[in-house]
């Protein structure tokens, strides 16, 4: 009766410690999102590139009904990479003059490390002396959501921290 009560037991503690360990192994207590944009004087454009968590932004697509498979494989899909063009640009704007910057998705780098970097551009655009930045990219999935842009301006950088009940920020040119 010992021999089987410490077999049993045994194999509690291995099956509490495999559901535990899966349980803690996929979630983490941050989500996050970094975009850099600069303002390209050659092309008179904006360019940017924004890095998410992949597999925080394959859940929001997976969500959405955008995705089956992991992403990576999934960015040969013209009409997928169209939709998270557009995902990321309701996540992402920029108004100057009350007009929002459209964006288009250039490219995009999967990396080893989990995070996933997509690179835009927009079409020349005449600069204003004010720029007003919404970035509210996955906050509607993740409440905890933090978002962090550096704004690059003929070399000088200003960053703006975003959070759930701070999405937008305004900032001044000197031209």
């Amino acid at each position: 009766m010992l021999i089987f009560a410490t077999h049993m037991l045994k194999k509690l503690t291995i099956i509490l410690f495999l559901f535990f360990a899966s349980n803690f192994s996929f979630a983490h207590n941050y989500y996050f999102s970094f975009a850099e944009v600069e303002y390209n004087d050659f092309c008179g454009c904006f360019e940017s590139s924004i890095t998410v968590t992949t597999h925080d932004f394959e859940q929001v697509l997976r969500k959405k009904n955008l995705l089956n498979k992991n992403l990576e494989s999934s960015l040969n899909d013209y009409q997928l990479k169209q939709k998270i063009e557009s995902l990321i640009n309701e996540g992402f704007q920029i108004k100057l003059d009350n007009k929002n910057v459209e964006f288009h998705l250039e490219g995009n780098e999967i990396g080893l490390n989990g995070l996933t970097t997509f690179y835009f551009s927009s079409k020349p655009i005449q600069l204003s002396n004010e720029l007003h930045f919404s970035y509210s990219l996955l906050m509607n999935e993740f409440p905890e959501e933090q978002n962090k842009l550096t704004f690059i301006f003929r070399g000088e950088k200003t960053t703006l921290n975003f959070i759930a009940n701070q999405f937008s920020h305004s900032i001044k040119l000197e031209q």
